[in-house]
């Protein structure tokens, strides 16, 4: 059964008949008709709310505050507790620091080009100080009582290549520091290279130029042991002469190889001077042997002169170099 709605009166208003069950007071409802009809005017005076919401939010937009806002002096806010000077103390504070970091950052090229020339400054003092420990060593090429070691150039070659490994921190604005610093220490290790390798080659090549005592006394000794006596000393010589390193003091070794190619030449005749009972010719025989080593050895003395006379020049071109870079 449905609630039904019917025209009474003449004004044809519509009156809402509430809807009744027969069992409604078995149920317990003391009075069905009385609460329907409550539930019906509390649905009208919601509905009559919300008629009235639009007319009560154009009163309120009537009244907002903001609508009516005029602009004031800049100092009204400012005086009072409404302007906090601590939140401006904490803006300047930090743009202060931002200043300075993008300041520093922007300094820091030029910091390290800075850094970058002073060790290569330092560097340079200090392939300047050692020196002179290549140029004594120079000195004694060509000496054999001399002691000098190739130790005595390790401290020369660490302190060159620590400046050559220097040079390349600097930039493209210290081209001209960067190229003076690579010529001071290639000059330098040139040298060294030089001067080392004249002194190997001579303590290498010096035994080999002084022939050893042989016998050329037939009566004295079998030509057996004679052979083997000569040919000991000419294996010892190819083997010296093939490790020579090429490069260093050539035309010493052209001639080294020279007197190899007639060391067999050599042998024979000195033992067949032997076997002809000739003491004379056997010792004509290894004379001229000497004298042909006698030859050699002029020429490395004069071959390691003209070396030191490198290496000498290399040094001043390091030392010249030098100056320039410390600005002297």
């Amino acid at each position: 059964m449905t609630a039904t709605t019917r025209p009474t009166g003449r004004s044809g208003q519509l009156r809402t008949r509430p809807l009744r069950f027969s069992s409604m007071e078995s149920l317990g409802f003391d009075n069905p008709s009385s609460t329907w009809t409550e539930n019906a005017l509390v649905v009208q005076a919601r509905t009559a709310s919300v008629d009235s919401a639009p007319a009560r939010g154009r009163h309120q937009a009537e009244a907002d505050p903001i609508s009516a806002w005029q602009p004031q002096e800049f100092g009204h806010r400012l005086d009072g507790r409404d302007f906090r000077w601590s939140l401006v103390v904490a803006l300047i504070l930090l743009v202060a620091v931002a200043g300075a970091v993008a300041f520093w950052l922007f300094q820091g090229p030029a910091r390290e080009a800075e850094a970058s020339a002073a060790l290569v400054a330092r560097e340079a003092s200090g392939l300047e100080e050692t020196l002179p420990a290549l140029i004594a060593f120079n000195s004694s090429l060509g000496d054999t009582a001399s002691t000098a070691s190739p130790a005595d150039l390790f401290a020369v070659n660490a302190a060159a290549r620590s400046l050559f490994d220097a040079s390349g921190d600097l930039d493209q604005s210290q081209a001209a520091g960067r190229s003076a610093a690579a010529a001071a220490s290639g000059a330098a290790l040139d040298a060294i290279r030089l001067a080392g390798d004249t002194q190997a080659y001579q303590k290498a090549v010096s035994p080999i130029l002084v022939l050893p005592a042989l016998e050329t006394d037939p009566t004295l000794i079998e030509l057996d042991e004679a052979a083997r006596n000569f040919g000991d000393w000419q294996l010892r010589y190819d083997q010296v002469l093939t490790a020579l390193p090429d490069g260093v003091l050539t035309d010493v070794t052209d001639q080294l190889d020279i007197i190899s190619g007639e060391l067999a030449s050599y042998l024979t005749q000195y033992v067949d001077a032997l076997q002809a009972d000739s003491k004379p010719d056997a010792d004509a025989v290894l004379a001229h042997l000497g004298g042909r080593l006698d030859e050699v050895t002029a020429q490395l003395a004069a071959s390691i002169e003209r070396m030191k006379q490198r290496v000498t020049q290399r040094v001043d071109d390091a030392l010249n170099t030098l100056s320039e870079l410390l600005d002297r």
